[in-house]
């Protein structure tokens, strides 16, 4: 594998819990750019204050970004002009126009682009493809992923940094839509909640295809739960923890048939380390198109569901 490394803009929680970690673990050189975290960093080869001077002076070649929403269009376009890789966290960016304006800038430049999106990168979802065998046997989906009501403080809540459910769960719905459906809707119902701030804390989508037929909902505010249940004719399959595998736990997959369950274990595994790896090997090989259309067409989805209109969306 050829040399890569990394600069980190940016210090979130994931950067802290999940990023450098990896990065660590796997030996992956790597440096940060912080303006709010000025301590010594563990591992990281070179930190910087002002992301400006580390987009000039770092000698990296994939650039990070795990910042607010609202700075994710501005840092991803410096990076990218400046000659880097880039990877950013969910969501790419608020507006379809500014995720096309970044692709355009990658084909240009012929970097790789992609918006960190890992969970069905985790050893639980290859068993239940591998289960499945062929994605037309599925009759339905359903999903559920809510978690507690966010700090008032939190970024989740603030409408001037550009959170909501939909920038943070909405790209999970498009992503559940690419990876199991993909294909025409017929029919679509969608229920937006909103606080008193007018931010959306609450997504239901009802979403109907030729055959088969998913019903999503993301919401912030209530018990943690975390699922993917899919049906076919004859069996049921359900993944608990879908959307944020821990890697240090074996996970499950329950299986039910003719009323019989089965519990199939999944190994211990890293997710974004997985993720992470397959983009450099894409980078090493060159081969970054597959990451343009996919998340033109996410964003393109999650589009779609703002303007409450997937009903209309043609793949």
């Amino acid at each position: 594998m050829k040399k890569n490394s990394f600069l980190l803009i940016g210090y979130s929680n994931l950067a802290r819990k999940r990023i450098i970690k990896t990065f660590i673990e796997n030996k992956i050189t790597f440096s940060v750019a912080s303006k709010s975290f000025n301590k010594k960093i563990k591992g990281a080869k070179e930190q910087f204050s002002d992301y400006e001077v580390a987009l000039s002076n770092s000698s990296a070649n994939i650039v990070y970004i795990s910042l607010p929403n609202s700075l994710h269009f501005n840092w991803a376009k410096k990076a990218l002009l400046a000659g880097y890789h880039v990877i950013i966290d969910k969501p790419l960016t608020y507006k379809l126009s500014e995720t096309r304006k970044l692709i355009k800038l990658a084909k240009k430049n012929n970097k790789l682009l992609s918006e960190a999106i890992f969970f069905n990168f985790h050893d639980q979802f290859k068993k239940i493809i591998n289960l499945l065998k062929n994605k037309k046997i599925i009759s339905s989906i359903d999903v559920n992923f809510t978690i507690p009501l966010p700090s008032n403080k939190s970024i989740l809540m603030s409408k001037k940094l550009l959170g909501g459910v939909i920038m943070d769960m909405g790209p999970y719905a498009a992503t559940i839509h690419r990876i199991f459906f993909d294909k025409n809707i017929t029919y679509s119902k969608i229920n937006i909640k909103k606080n008193k701030q007018k931010l959306p804390i609450s997504l239901e989508l009802t979403i109907k295809y030729k055959d088969n037929e998913c019903h999503c909902l993301f919401k912030f505010g209530g018990k943690y739960t975390n699922y993917i249940n899919i049906f076919t004719d004859n069996k049921n399959f359900s993944i608990d923890r879908a959307f944020s595998p821990p890697d240090d736990i074996k996970l499950h997959i329950t299986t039910i048939n003719k009323n019989k369950k089965k519990i199939i274990l999944s190994k211990k595994d890293n997710c974004f380390k997985n993720y992470l790896f397959e983009l450099i090997s894409k980078i090493n090989n060159k081969k970054y198109s597959y990451y343009y259309e996919q998340i033109e067409s996410d964003h393109f989805f999650r589009d779609k569901i703002e303007k409450k209109s997937l009903k209309n969306l043609i793949n």
